[in-house]
This record gives structure tokens, C-alpha cells and sequence, in this order.
């Protein structure tokens, strides 16, 4: 029987881009002497997954291994490969590369590796897709196979240095390898191996109306007030906001301000609806990324709960990952206005409702930047652009630009990205992915809390887009600094390195006192969760263990105990949480309840411990 990738296909359903990919990975392996490690680089959205499904065309003599990063894209990739549980909308039909007579007759298996799975099953498919976990006991699958595969398929292959990668490329030693990426550099600011035979840039993928246009908007207050332990304040002007920027102690202080996540959460929430009253014809959605669980909790969501949207959030925490498939199909079904994500939906995550990217954390490097504001590119019927909202205080204007930069291939900024990205510190990454207060540079005193509160009801807004439209080419100020001309508004702001279209102000948004009251209720709840971990982490014990009683694992037991002293010092039954006032949230607040209430718990648990 003839092998089913020497069948003949049709490129004309590919777009451009996708044939001529294909075709330069022909042309580079035509030459028996070819580097075998090639790297193709194409835009989040611009359609890999056909790419992927032509490329064995003509290529392959065997099988094809395709990794990917999560199970979630490897169902997926096996869904749009299964001619035959997936007849009519799997890649060779929709893009037409098999035509109807030869789908008919084709025997094109593919197969997710799975638990279900056995050896004796690669035998039956040619393609073969895995995320890079599955592989860890590669010998399980490919025990005696080592030349069964021919080709290896790795998309987001900015992973590919991990040491399973690497295992797996090891082990097929002989078997050409294909890497996909939209960024070619990895985590640690190294070249992603394998030549560059082929790339599609972010400006073409959106002037070719394949991807949204980017558009960005960072904001700031025109004061700050910024604080430690010590209570001593201080007044800081904008110009004092500039230069403080580039300080990680004051960038994490401003993630961790509950005004400027409020001002985020608000400029997000108009440009939502900037989106909703625009393009009417579809749903349109906000994703937000915070530091961690705990910022992502008590800071991030409820400053969307104020402003009366249904917020949803996934993680990796104990309590979240038991609904996080409820909460996103809550997200598709289209039951949520923002989802909050702390490292859950990165690569591979395609729901392209999702219009404004709203940055509450400082992102240190240049490809996580990259692939958050992937998640909102992707085309969305008639929808033209998408929103990337941040402050100012947080510096990612520094990182659109790089990204423009690096997208317009200028080689003198890319070797500076190489070298800056090796020298970011594993302290300082740290500090932007831990639950604990980072150390307070100025001072040198660890153990400070930096507090920032924003003065005044006004709020600069710097916009700006990655391609220039016909709405942008004269480049305005209407509205920035009092008492300075229009050129000297414009000449203060570029002095700092600020490059916009327009700089408007805008006013802060009242809360309404019922959004208040129902964003303290969550907020009250998510603070005894952290309160219980806090608790568990002080006892070192697990979360999942049974060291108090053999009916409740310790975090349900702990956080009952959280919530029944809350209660107590309230004066009501878990029944009337609903009744809570605003009045008595601020009380709350300013008595310090909670602390009181954890350093109780901690003697209490010890006492039972003992």
C-alpha cells in the first residue's frame, strides 16, 4: 500500500503564509546535506496547526512525532488530524489539503499519546502527538522504534531546551527536527536551536489581516504617595513616576497597590466596552495576568468585581484546579467578562474572544511578554484590533517597544535582548512569581511593605498601536500635564522615551456601593485562603494532608476554622455573610482583623499539633 504522506495535495486552501513555510521546508531538506534542526517562526494565530498537518506531505517516509507544550493543544492537534471521529472539520477538509475522493480512501491514522496507550499502537498510526510530559518514559512508547520516526514536530519550540526535549530529540537520532515559535529566543534569552528557514513577522500577519492589530494603552496617575512600614509618606510627581519605573521594589509595589490595580481594572473594563459597542457582531472578553495566586486574589479580581464584571480565574492552587475546566467553559460559553490566569493559559490557548489584555504584573523578559499579548491577536470575525491595557509604573511601554523591535528584525536590538535577557537574576524573577514581599531596594531593609496610593481623580493615558491606521498618522496631545504647551507636553513625554499616538486624561470611576459591598464579600473569602495557606506553609504541613482529623484534608479544615472566627468577630453565622455592610468591610480593614485572626489560628493549630 502507498504510504500515505507520498500522497499528492492541495496548497491553494493555505494562506501565504502557511505555503510558503511548507514550501521552504522542502526546499531546505531537497539538499540530502541539510542541516537536520530547522526552525520556522510564525505569529501566534497565524494558523500552525494546518501548517503542521502539511508538512509530512512529500517529507516523511515513517511517522511523525508532533510535541507540543500542554494536553489541552495536544487534544486539540488530534482533533483537527482525525479524519475519521472528526469527518468534517478536521484540517485536511477544511483547508482543503486532501481532496473529498481521497479522504474517502486515505488510511491516515493519528494517535494521542495517553495512559490508554501501548507500543504496539504506534505501529497503527503515522501520526504520532504528545506534550512533552507524556514522553518522560520515552522507552515506554518507542522501546526498539528509534527509526520509526522520521520527523519530529515541535511547536513552541522555545521549550525545546527542557531536558525531556532534549531526550526526545536524543533519542530519535536520526529524525529531521522542525521547530514552530513565534519568538526564537527561550526563557533564558538564548537562540532557540535550529536554522531559520522561514519567518512570518507580527507586522505582516496583521497587515495581511490575519492577526489583530495591537494597540496599547499605559496609564498613570499625575501623583503617588508612597509609604513603608515606618508610616513616613511621600509625595511623588509623574516625572518622579518615570524614573522610578526601572526599579523592580517599585514596579512589584505597584502591582501590589489596590489603586493601581483599580485603574487597570478600569481602563481594561472601557476599552471592553469600546470593543462590545464597535463590533456588535460577535463577544469580546478580558484576560488578566497577575504575579501570583495571592495577588491574583486579594488585588486583581476584585478590582473587576467593583466595577460589576463576572470574573473567573484559573491556577495551579489546590482550590482553583478542581473547577478550572468549570471555569473555562464558563469563559467559552461566554458566562465571564475577565479571566485571571497565574500561569495556566499560555501556549496553545485559543479562544479568540478575548480582546483586551490587561498586564497587573511586571513582565521582566521580552517572550512571556509576547506570548500573553498572543492570547488576544487572534482574529475575531470583523474585530480589528485588540487592547493591551498596563500602568505606567509597571514599564511594559519598555517591552512593546523591544517587541516591535525584535518584530521588524533589528539586529542591533536583538543582540542587546540576548545579552540583558542572561543577565536578569533568579532573585529577581523571584520576586514577581512569589507569594513573599520582595526587599525594598531603597531602603535595603527586607520585610518593608511598600504601600502606593494614587492622588487625585485624574489619570494620564498613553495609547498607542502596532501598526499605524489611517486614524494615527498625526500624532496628538490633547490633554496632559496643567501649565504646559502642547509642544511641551509632547517634548516632557518623549524626553522619558514614551512613544504614543495620544495622550489622554481621564477621570477615575466612582464604585458603586452594592459593586463595593459584593467585591469585599469575595475579597473576605479569597484573604482566608491565603490565610489558611499561610497557616499550612508557618506548620509546615501539606495542603492535601490529614494531620488534624482524617475526614477533612488540612486546607478545608484550616480554612473552616479561618472562616468560623471571621465569623465570630463579626458576631454572625456563615448564613449572613450576605448582610455584611460596607461600613463594617472598612472596620475589618482598618482594625487589622485578619492578622489578629491568623496569628490565633497559628497558636490554636500549634496547640492541636502538640
Amino acid at each position: 500500500m502507498t504510504h500515505p504522506f507520498n500522497l499528492e495535495i492541495n496548497k491553494d486552501g493555505l494562506r501565504k503564509c502557511q505555503k510558503e513555510a511548507y514550501e521552504a521546508i522542502l526546499n531546505h531538506f531537497s539538499n540530502d546535506k541539510a542541516e537536520k534542526h530547522i526552525l520556522v517562526q510564525l505569529p501566534t494565530g497565524a494558523g500552525k496547526s494546518a501548517l503542521i498537518a502539511t508538512i509530512p506531505f512529500n517529507l516523511s517516509m515513517k511517522r511523525v512525532l508532533v510535541l507540543v507544550p500542554s494536553v489541552e493543544l495536544s487534544k486539540q492537534l488530534n482533533s483537527d488530524f482525525d479524519i475519521y471521529e472528526n469527518p468534517t472539520d478536521n484540517a485536511y477538509k477544511k483547508f482543503g489539503i486532501i481532496s473529498e475522493s481521497d479522504l474517502g480512501n486515505i488510511e491516515l491514522y493519528s494517535l494521542r499519546l495517553e495512559s490508554a496507550v501501548n507500543s504496539s499502537d504506534v505501529d497503527e498510526h503515522q501520526i504520532i502527538i504528545a506534550n512533552y510530559q507524556q514522553l518522560a518514559d520515552i522507552e515506554k512508547f518507542f522501546k526498539g522504534r528509534e527509526n520509526e520516526i522520521d520527523i519530529i514536530i515541535i511547536d513552541e519550540a522555545h521549550h525545546q531546551k527542557a531536558k525531556t526535549y532534549q531526550e526526545i530529540i536524543k533519542f530519535f537520532k536520526n529524525a529531521k527536527i522542525i521547530g514552530l515559535t513565534g519568538t526564537p529566543f527561550r526563557s533564558d534569552g538564548q537562540k532557540v536551536d535550529g536554522k531559520n528557514v522561514y519567518t512570518y513577522h507580527f507586522y505582516e500577519a496583521i497587515n495581511d489581516k490575519i492577526i489583530r492589530n495591537i494597540k496599547i494603552s499605559n496609564i498613570s496617575p499625575q501623583e503617588i504617595e508612597l509609604s513603608f512600614t515606618d508610616e513616613k509618606g511621600k509625595i511623588y510627581n509623574f516625572e518622579d513616576i518615570i524614573q522610578l519605573k526601572e526599579d523592580a521594589w517599585f514596579r512589584r509595589g505597584i502591582a501590589m497597590s489596590e489603586d493601581c490595580c483599580n485603574t487597570i481594572a478600569k481602563k481594561a473594563k472601557e476599552k471592553l466596552d469600546e470593543l462590545r459597542k464597535k463590533y456588535t457582531s460577535t463577544s469580546h472578553q478580558i484576560i488578566a495576568s497577575a504575579i501570583s495566586i495571592r495577588h491574583a486574589r486579594e488585588f486583581v479580581k476584585p478590582a473587576f468585581v467593583r466595577l460589576g464584571l463576572k470574573v473567573g480565574m484559573v491556577s495551579s492552587h489546590i482550590e482553583d484546579k478542581k473547577k478550572n475546566d468549570d471555569t473555562l467553559n464558563k469563559l467559552r460559553q461566554g458566562k465571564l467578562d475577565v479571566i485571571i490566569h497565574v500561569g495556566m493559559l499560555g501556549e496553545g490557548f485559543d479562544h479568540n474572544k478575548l480582546g483586551v489584555a490587561a498586564i497587573f504584573r511586571p513582565y521582566k523578559s521580552l517572550n512571556p511578554y509576547i506570548q500573553f499579548i498572543g492570547r488576544v491577536i487572534r482574529k475575531n470575525e470583523d474585530t480589528k484590533h485588540c487592547w493591551v491595557v498596563s500602568h505606567l509604573g509597571l514599564n511594559q511601554s519598555r517591552r512593546f517597544d523591544e517587541f516591535k523591535m525584535f518584530d521588524q528584525d533589528d539586529q542591533a536590538f536583538i543582540k542587546t535582548l540576548e545579552q540583558s535577557e542572561q543577565e536578569i537574576s533568579a532573585d529577581e524573577e523571584k520576586s514577581f512569581v512569589d507569594d513573599e514581599d520582595v526587599t525594598n531596594s531603597t531602603t535595603g531593609e527586607s520585610n518593608q511593605e511598600i504601600r502606593i496610593k494614587e492622588i487625585g481623580n485624574d489619570t494620564l493615558d498613553f495609547s498607542s498601536q502596532y501598526v499605524k491606521d489611517e486614524t494615527s498618522e498625526i500624532e496628538k496631545i490633547e490633554k496632559a500635564v496643567g501649565g504646559l504647551s502642547e509642544k511641551g507636553k509632547k517634548d516632557f513625554f518623549e524626553k522619558f522615551g514614551i512613544k504614543f499616538d495620544e495622550v489622554t486624561l481621564s477621570k477615575k470611576t466612582k464604585i458603586k456601593p452594592i459593586n463595593k459591598r459584593k467585591a469585599s464579600r469575595n475579597l473576605l473569602n479569597e484573604k482566608e485562603k491565603s490565610i489558611a495557606t499561610d497557616i499550612l506553609r508557618t506548620l509546615n504541613l501539606k495542603y492535601k494532608g490529614r494531620d488534624f482529623t482524617k475526614m477533612y484534608e488540612n486546607f478545608i479544615w484550616v480554612k473552616r476554622r479561618v472562616s468560623k472566627e471571621v465569623n465570630k468577630k463579626l458576631k454572625i453565622d456563615k448564613k449572613q455573610r450576605k448582610e455584611i455592610t460596607n461600613e463594617q468591610f472598612a472596620d475589618i480593614e482598618n482594625k487589622k482583623t485578619l492578622d489578629n485572626i491568623k496569628d490565633e489560628c497559628i497558636s490554636y493549630f500549634k496547640s492541636k499539633l502538640e
